[in-house]
C-alpha cells in the first residue's frame, strides 16, 4: 500500500558533505580544533590515553577497560571515521604550542535528518579542569550549526560525570533521558543520561 504525505511546509533535503575531504580549523578562545591525521595516530599519547582507566572510564567504552586496546584496534576504528561520510574527528591541540590534548567528534550524521552525535575526551591530564572540553564544544556546535546546516546535536553522559553534564547545559543542551543503570563502571552500573540542544538552543553564551 502505497503512503503519501500531505504537508504545507517546504521539504529540504540537505545535501551530504564530503567529509573526507574536510581540512578546516576551528579556533576558540582556548584551544583548535584540526582534522584528525595519521601523525595523530601514530602519537604515543593516544593510545596511552585510551588505555588509561581514569581517562576512558567515563567514556563508555567498556571494552577498553576489559583488556588493553591494541593499537591495531584504534587504527582500524580512527580509520573508519576519516573515511566515513557521516562522521567528523578532530584533534583538540592548546593555542600556545603544537601539543595535542584530546579530540572531539561528531558522529552518526544524519544529513537527511540534520542530526549528529559529539563526543570528546581529554585525555591529557594536565588540561582537565580548564575549560578546554567547554571550549572545544562550543567550536565544534558552532561550526556544526552554522557551517554545516545541521539543525539538532545529541550527547550521552554517564550519570558519575556530573561536570560533563554541567558543560552540555550550559551549552543550551537540555536533558532528554535517563537510561537506567545502562552503562557498567567497575562493579556498578550507571545511569546514561541523553541531551539534545536544537539550533535555536545553542546558547549566545557559548559562541562568544
Amino acid at each position: 500500500m502505497a503512503v503519501e504525505f500531505h504537508t504545507d511546509r517546504p521539504f529540504v533535503t540537505m545535501e551530504p558533505k564530503d567529509l573526507t575531504q574536510t581540512q578546516v580549523t576551528l579556533q576558540g578562545r582556548l584551544c583548535r580544533l584540526e582534522p584528525f591525521t595519521e601523525h595523530h595516530l601514530a602519537n604515543p599519547e593516544y593510545l596511552a590515553w585510551l588505555r588509561d582507566a581514569e581517562v576512558v572510564q567515563t567514556l563508555n567504552l567498556p571494552s577498553y577497560l576489559e583488556k588493553p586496546v591494541s593499537f591495531e584496534e584504534v587504527e582500524h576504528y580512527c580509520d573508519a571515521l576519516l573515511e566515513s561520510q557521516n562522521d567528523l574527528f578532530f584533534a583538540i591541540h592548546p593555542p600556545d604550542d603544537g601539543g595535542f590534548i584530546g579530540t572531539a567528534k561528531a558522529g552518526h550524521i544524519n544529513w537527511f535528518s540534520g542530526t549528529a552525535d559529539i563526543g570528546i575526551m581529554i585525555g591529557r591530564k594536565d588540561a582537565w579542569g580548564q575549560g578546554m572540553a567547554s571550549d572545544a564544544l562550543a567550536i565544534l556546535c558552532t561550526y556544526l550549526f552554522a557551517d554545516t546546516g545541521l539543525r539538532r546535536l545529541t550527547a550521552g553522559v554517564m550519570a558519575t560525570n556530573p561536570a560533563m553534564i554541567r558543560v552540555f547545559e550550559k551549552l543550551g543542551f537540555q536533558r532528554e533521558g535517563i537510561f537506567r543503570q545502562q552503562d557498567r563502571l567497575g562493579d556498578e552500573y550507571i545511569d546514561h543520561i541523553h541531551l539534545g540542544c536544537m539550533k535555536d538552543e545553542f546558547t549566545e553564551r557559548s559562541q562568544s
